[in-house]
C-alpha cells in the first residue's frame, strides 16, 4: 500500500512540476505551451476543468501566431464552451489558423462556411414559401371576385 501512495504522490509530483515548466515556458513566449496548457484546462486533465482558463491560454497562444491555440479558440467559439457561442468569432480564430497553415483550422473554417451557406438557402427557401403563401392567398382573393 505505501509502494502505491508512492507512485501517486511522486505521479502528482512530476504533473505538478510539468505543469509548472508549461506555466514557465508559456510565459517566457512559447505558443505551443501555451496550447498545452489550454488543452489541460479544457478538458481537466491534472487542473480544474475550465474553459475559461483554457480561452485565456488559447488566446496567448494565438496571439505568438500559434496555430493551433487560433483554432482551439475558434473551438471553443463554435461550441460555446466558456463563452457565448459565437460562429463569427469562430470563423476569425478558423481563419486566422488557417492563414498560420493548420490544416484542421483550415477544415473548420470550410464546414462553418457550409453551415453558413445551408442556412442562407434555408432562410431563403423559408422566405420564398411564405412569399408564395402570400401570392395564393391573394390569387384566391382574386378569384372570389
Amino acid at each position: 500500500m505505501k509502494k502505491i501512495l508512492l507512485i501517486i504522490l511522486l505521479s502528482f509530483g512530476l504533473q505538478a512540476e510539468s505543469y509548472e515548466k508549461l506555466k514557465t515556458s508559456c510565459n517566457e513566449g512559447d505558443g505551443e505551451n501555451c496550447t498545452h496548457l489550454g488543452i489541460l484546462y479544457q478538458i481537466g486533465n491534472g487542473v480544474n476543468q475550465s474553459y475559461e482558463k483554457a480561452k485565456i491560454y488559447y488566446d496567448k497562444a494565438c496571439t505568438l501566431n500559434h496555430a493551433e491555440g487560433c483554432s482551439r479558440v475558434g473551438d471553443l467559439y463554435y461550441f460555446g464552451q466558456g463563452v457565448e457561442q459565437d460562429n463569427s468569432q469562430a470563423k476569425i480564430y478558423y481563419t486566422k489558423a488557417c492563414k498560420l497553415n493548420y490544416k484542421e483550422g483550415c477544415q473548420n473554417l470550410q464546414l462553418l462556411q457550409e453551415e453558413e451557406a445551408i442556412k442562407e438557402k434555408q432562410d431563403e427557401l423559408k422566405r420564398l414559401k411564405e412569399e408564395n403563401r402570400e401570392l395564393t392567398n391573394e390569387a384566391e382573393l382574386l378569384d372570389q371576385l
